[in-house]
Formats: C-alpha cells, sequence, structure tokens
C-alpha cells in the first residue's frame, strides 16, 4: 500500500502533550500554525491542556468531542506499575474511540516491545508476540485499537533522544547519570534498537495524519544499535566521559528482555526520512 497526500490538519488533540514527544509533536505542529490542544494527568500549569485521568472511562471522550479535532495522536501511557492496563491499554483504546466518535484521522503510538526480539529483524506483517508485560499491554492496546479505530495508524517506534542542544529523553538521563556516577546500571551488549530522533519522528507523525494509511506502521531510526554503544554516542554527544558505564550481556542479568527489536518498514516512502543515530549525533558533535 502506498501513501497519498490528504488534506492539511488543522486541529490536532494530543493525548499525553505534557510528556516527551507529545511535547515535542506539540511544538512542532503550533510552529506550523495548527490548533494544538491536549490533555495531561495532573494539571501542570501546560497551556491548552485538560485534566484528564484514562483510569476513569469517559473523561478523555468528553474531552475530545468539545475540542473537535480532526486528528489524534495518542501518546500517553504508563510502563508498568497498577495502571499498566487501565491507561496502556484501556487509555489507548478510548482515545480510538474518541477519535472515531470524532470522525478524527487517529494516530496510535505502540512500541517495538510488542515482539519478542528472537528474530533478524520485524516489519509490519509480522505479529506481535511480546515477552514482557508492558510490550502484552500495547500489542493488546493495538488490537483495541484497530477494532475501535479501524482506519487508525498504529506506530510502533523506539528509543528516542535527541539532540545535544534539546533536553535529553528518560533515556538519555538514564546514560548521563550512570556516566556521572548517580546510578549504578549496566547497558547490555547485545540488546539491539533502532532509535529515532524524537523531532524527526514527531515530523513523520505530523506528516502521516495526512496520508491514506492504516494499520501498523514502523517508524524508527535507520540504524540499529546495541544499548551499551547507544549509552556511549549518547554521553559523548553531550561532552561527558563514558568510563564509568557498564556494559553485559543479558543472560547475565536475569531479566527478562527482548534481544534483538530491530524494526524495518515495508512501506517505502519518500516524505520523511529518519536517520540513524550514528549520523546524527555525529553531525551534532
Amino acid at each position: 500500500m502506498q501513501f497519498h497526500q490528504k488534506v492539511t490538519v488543522m486541529r490536532l488533540y494530543i493525548t499525553g502533550i505534557s510528556g516527551y514527544l507529545g511535547g515535542h509533536i506539540a511544538r512542532i505542529a503550533t510552529s506550523n500554525g495548527w490548533q494544538v490542544r491536549g490533555c495531561v494527568h495532573q494539571a501542570q500549569g501546560y497551556r491548552d491542556a485538560d485534566v484528564v485521568d484514562l483510569r476513569h472511562r469517559g473523561q478523555l471522550l468528553a474531552a475530545v468531542a468539545a475540542f473537535r479535532p480532526d486528528a489524534v495522536i495518542h501518546t500517553a501511557y504508563v510502563q508498568s506499575g497498577p495502571d499498566l492496563h487501565n491507561i496502556t491499554v484501556l487509555g489507548a483504546i478510548e482515545a480510538a474511540a474518541a477519535a472515531a466518535n470524532a470522525n478524527a484521522r487517529h494516530i496510535h503510538i505502540s512500541s517495538d516491545m510488542v515482539f519478542a526480539g528472537t528474530a533478524s529483524e520485524y516489519d509490519e506483517i509480522d505479529m506481535p508476540d511480546p515477552i514482557t508485560a508492558y510490550g502484552a499491554a500495547k500489542a493488546v492496546a493495538e488490537a483495541g485499537v484497530a477494532q475501535s479505530h479501524p482506519e487508525a495508524s498504529i506506530v510502533r517506534t523506539s528509543l528516542l533522544y535527541s539532540t545535544p542542544t534539546q533536553s535529553p529523553s528518560a533515556h538519555e538521563q538514564f546514560a548521563i547519570d550512570a556516566a556521572s556516577g548517580v546510578r549504578e546500571a549496566t547497558f547490555f551488549r547485545d540488546e539491539w534498537r533502532c532509535p529515532v530522533l524524537v523531532d524527526e519522528l514527531a515530523h513523520a507523525l505530523l506528516v502521516l495524519i495526512g496520508q491514506n494509511h492504516r494499520g501498523p506502521l514502523h517508524l524508527v531510526g535507520a540504524t540499529a544499535i546495541n544499548r551499551f554503544a547507544f549509552a556511549c554516542a549518547v554521553v559523548r554527544a553531550r561532552g561527558g566521559s563514558v568510563s564509568r558505564l557498564k556494559s553485559g550481556i543479558i543472560a547475565d542479568s536475569h531479566l527478562i528482555r527482548p534481544a534483538r527489536l530491530i524494526l524495518r518498514s515495508s512501506y517505502p516512502n519518500p516524505i520523511w526520512h529518519l536517520r540513524g543515530v550514528d549520523e546524527v549525533l555525529s553531525i551534532s558533535k
């Protein structure tokens, strides 16, 4: 299936608008003249945001209906804890239903963690086979979103990072803290991901709104890199020393983690190019 350009969307609703990805999407959309509104879990002084508790059904439906958006991008989630199902699964399904009720384009942000990491790489036709609770929640959310809004795009992405001049993502901050001795951490040499520059992903998502696409889509960086090498690249790009960073392998940790989450897309697309982390950070240094 090829992508086809549609009319530019002007009214965008973002769940989790105060989050890392949601905030970048909002900034880029606003700078391009879009009317942007979103929701946050708690009042944080964030402009143009509704306070919505995704654990309580109906709040998001009402907020989206009041704004009457042309598109909804769902970025809100939790990765663990007692609210994993209520927020990451049921919240995602409600966001899709809210978009469908508003006759709005919908993009659901999913994760490479829906896969077990046992294949050499994955494309959109591969069936989810998660091995973690978070991956399982994301896989169930994908199925619920597809049922609630059959025209939705379900975007699987990977680790988010920024340029050294921007605020670091949680993944970057974790590496920075480990390198500075603030925390103890081991980064696995056999855990492979495809990190994506957050601004490039945000731009691609906004472009995707105007495309005739439905179902899964993989939007990740062009380069696969292991977690230790990624941590080193992040720290070096921000002028730090990597001497304190510790490397290891998954088996020695006794943790259950996918090893090779290398996503590729079967949709050739000339509209955007998501660069590899090596290219981005080498340019930025």
